[in-house]
């Protein structure tokens, strides 16, 4: 059971235990496109009728699917999430310097 003060490390090795099929690449990658759809229509409900509590539990519910989706790829392949954060926000930020003057 995952508890409040999560970190990224905690949450991939929580995906991993419950969740982990290295033989099903495809399948899971097709579970995040789908769950990106369906995060996808509920911001485009929440655009067209507003933002209630129902609709933005929905949104969050979404998230984390993709989340859990995207962690579980990062498992498949062994990929460190937390290092690949620093890392890809390192060169973000050289790319894109101009970030440095908005903080």
């Amino acid at each position: 059971m995952l508890k409040r003060d999560l970190t990224i490390k905690d949450l991939q090795n929580h995906i991993r235990n419950v969740d982990f099929h290295p033989d099903k690449k495809h399948e899971v990658v097709l579970k995040l496109f789908e769950e990106v759809g369906e995060l996808s229509v509920e911001m485009r409900k929440e655009h067209q009728a507003g933002l209630t509590q129902k609709r933005k539990q929905a949104i969050k519910y979404e998230l984390y699917d993709v989340l859990h989706y995207v962690t579980h790829i990062a498992n498949i392949y062994g990929i460190d999430l937390e290092e690949a954060i620093i890392e890809k926000d390192k060169i973000n930020e050289a790319r894109y310097n101009d970030r440095r003057n908005q903080e």
